[in-house]
């Protein structure tokens, strides 16, 4: 029982590690897909916790089903001929995420150390790097060392706002729609959950089936839900211009937990740095399989490659980006759906 109760945990704490990214931990996200929704952002967060939880649970039993030993045995037997295009969004997404992360670097050593976003960029490109050596253990060992002390974090903070969330503070006027990001709860609920599935479904897809866990990746799905209902609360007392902040969730902190503002910081850039190297790997492996030739210099190339997208913004960026392969992830769940009617 013991072990089995392990390996289900282990399995909800990776998930949770693959989601909290810096969208999340910035406030970003929640802020774009959620609190533009004003008087419908709890429900649509609700209601994106139990669809997070549905999918992640899902996807593993079909992975354990199917004996899949990476993304891309899962999506050819989900998608079948679409297998190829699907794979390419994937590594595009993974692009974007890069690009995301470095600019989000950047953006946070602009703000709070005051100094030119280039070195918040190549810092975090550079640890980017180092993971990618040694066949992916350089990543492993990065994740080891960074993410419980990233989760820690973040995790204590959220628990010292909720104790000083006041009740009866005004909300906030809900945050202007930007990108391609809109106001209808149900579809931002929806883009939230695809284009978030994409590394949950490469995290359970490539795991071995020893490792069981479908209740793990439904636990991880409703700790996300929960984390992610608090932090929204706490946000909708925010004044508009926190809302319209780079980052929300840490101009919050430095209003309410001034004392924790530097722990914050340090779990935002881990946050970035860990997601920013995960991309850069996966992105990295792929493209070596379609340009062997490159071999180990692809990392460095798509790094150099993702900087001029980096420089549009990281706000700019969630904006776009994510609810753009939102709206691809949806495509492919009702190919895959009408083609097993």
């Amino acid at each position: 029982m013991v072990p089995i109760f392990w390996r289900e945990l282990a399995i909800a704490i990776a998930v949770v590690g693959t989601m909290i990214g810096a969208g999340f931990a910035s406030g970003q996200e929640l802020v774009r897909f959620f609190l533009v929704l004003g008087s419908r952002a709890d429900e649509a967060v609700i209601l994106m916790g139990g669809l997070l939880t549905f999918m992640a649970a899902w996807v593993r039993r079909l992975a354990l089903q199917w004996r899949t030993r990476s993304y891309h045995d899962f999506l050819s037997r989900l998608l079948g001929s679409w297998e190829k295009p699907a794979d390419l969004a994937t590594a595009l997404f993974l692009f974007g995420g890069l690009a995301v992360m470095l600019a989000g670097s950047g953006a946070l050593v602009k703000e709070y150390f005051r100094i030119n976003p280039l070195f918040g960029m190549a810092a975090c490109g550079l640890l980017s790097l180092l993971a990618c050596l040694g066949q992916g253990r350089g990543l492993i060992m990065l994740n080891l060392l960074l993410v419980p002390v990233m989760l820690i974090t973040i995790v204590t903070v959220v628990i010292s706002l909720s104790l000083s969330f006041a009740a009866s503070s005004p909300p906030a006027v809900p945050a202007p729609a930007q990108g391609l990001i809109g106001t209808n709860w149900l579809l931002n609920t929806f883009l939230y959950v695809a284009y978030n599935m994409i590394g949950i479904t490469v995290l359970l897809t490539s795991l071995p089936s020893t490792q069981k866990g479908t209740l793990g990746a439904a636990g991880g799905g409703i700790f996300i839900g929960v984390l992610a209902f608090f932090l929204v609360k706490n946000l909708a007392t925010m004044p508009t211009d926190g809302l319209e902040a780079e980052f929300p969730l840490l101009y919050m902190v430095s209003i309410r937990r001034g004392g924790l503002v530097k722990f914050y910081v340090l779990a935002l850039w881990l946050a970035l740095a860990t997601t920013a190297a995960s991309n850069l790997y996966g992105l990295a492996a792929r493209f070596a399989q379609f340009a062997p030739f490159i071999g180990r210099r692809a990392p460095l190339l798509l790094l150099a490659f993702s900087l001029p997208l980096a420089g549009c913004g990281f706000a700019n960026l969630i904006s776009w980006v994510y609810p753009f392969f939102g709206y691809i992830c949806l495509i492919f769940l009702v190919i895959a759906w009408l083609s097993r009617l």
